[in-house]
């Protein structure tokens, strides 16, 4: 796999799209890309595509019908997760800012252009994303914070996501959708300086998929510069539509990329209160599990299965990875 590194040529902005088996939502993606920044042309990008070793071996039809000079693909022997695609795409970009985008995502308006603009206005910022999920009112998963114990807490009886997502929309309307400063940026969508991005050596290599964004936000971050969540610019996000196709993996790694980032993060009492938590979390999961058992049970014995494994296993990362 190539080093992160930067070509002599400057662009405005490269997007890495990541894909695994998501052919057909990279063609509507692309699609509602082109349409908001040709017409008219604002910035001068490129669009870089890495396949993960999708199995289905769809995306050469793909690249068929997206012939363009500013659109490439490059297909991995092997899947690498999440962020080390990134990096590997990234290692192949000219752009002055990088913008990661989802295969699963839609793009209805121009994004681009402010998002450059803001950077351009603040040196301070690192990190930049747009509202990314549309859900009922009250909750906004676009952006959050970093993992504490009021939230894990709330995780215990499996609302702890929810809860978090509750603080960020009501944090959003008292500041009235003006940019926010927050902890991290949800991955689907988020925009970083190319310089910035080589500086901390890409993604951590260690998370396959999940909270490699949280901790690329937290590194950032260290380094005293912001990260900005923009709620006025909007994306249409389907969601972790590869990841949601296995219920029992999709759960293991996200409990255990967790458990890594708290790892790396967290010292001391906190930490082992933080990983304790989440140890107790798989009791109670498996309990509400086994009382919705019967409204989805193909679902719930996927992730009762998985909440087992993970006890089993004690969520140590390299059991799965």
């Amino acid at each position: 796999m190539s080093t992160i590194n930067l070509s002599n040529k400057k662009i405005d902005l490269s997007i890495v799209i990541i894909n695994y088996n998501l052919a057909k939502e990279i063609e509507s993606c692309l699609s509602s890309l082109l349409n908001e920044i040709d017409m008219p042309k604002r910035i001068e990008y490129e669009i870089i595509i890495v396949d993960n070793n999708s199995p289905d071996k769809g995306l050469p039809e793909t690249e068929k019908n997206f012939k363009r000079d500013n659109i490439y693909f490059y297909y991995l022997d092997e899947n690498v997760g999440f962020g080390k695609g990134c990096n590997y795409g990234f290692s192949k970009t000219s752009g002055k800012y990088i913008c990661f985008l989802n295969p699963d995502t839609l793009i209805t308006e121009d994004i681009f252009s402010p998002i450059i603009s803001l950077f351009e206005s603040d040196k301070s910022i690192g990190i930049i994303g747009p509202k990314q999920q549309e859900r009922p009112p009250f909750f906004d998963f676009s952006a959050g914070f970093y993992p504490n114990i009021v939230f894990e807490l709330f995780n215990l009886i499996g609302i702890g996501v929810f809860f978090e997502g509750f603080v960020v929309s009501l944090y959003s309307k008292l500041k009235r959708n003006e940019v926010l400063k927050v902890d991290w940026i949800l991955g689907a969508a988020i925009f970083i300086k190319s310089e910035l991005f080589k500086e901390i050596n890409g993604f951590d290599k260690d998370y396959f998929m999940f909270y490699e964004e949280v901790d690329l936000c937290k590194r950032v971050s260290n380094k005293g510069l912001k990260i900005i969540y923009y709620p006025q610019l909007r994306i249409h996000h389907i969601g972790s539509v590869s990841g949601k196709k296995d219920y029992s993996l999709y759960t293991i790694r996200t409990y255990s990329s967790k458990f890594l980032y708290i790892s790396k993060h967290y010292e001391g009492l906190y930490k082992s209160v933080m990983r304790f938590l989440i140890q107790l979390q798989l009791f109670s999961q498996i309990f509400i599990w086994a009382i919705l058992f019967p409204a989805n049970k193909q679902k719930s014995k996927q992730k009762i299965d998985a909440f087992f494994y993970l006890l089993k296993t004690k969520v140590k990362y390299e059991h799965w990875h």
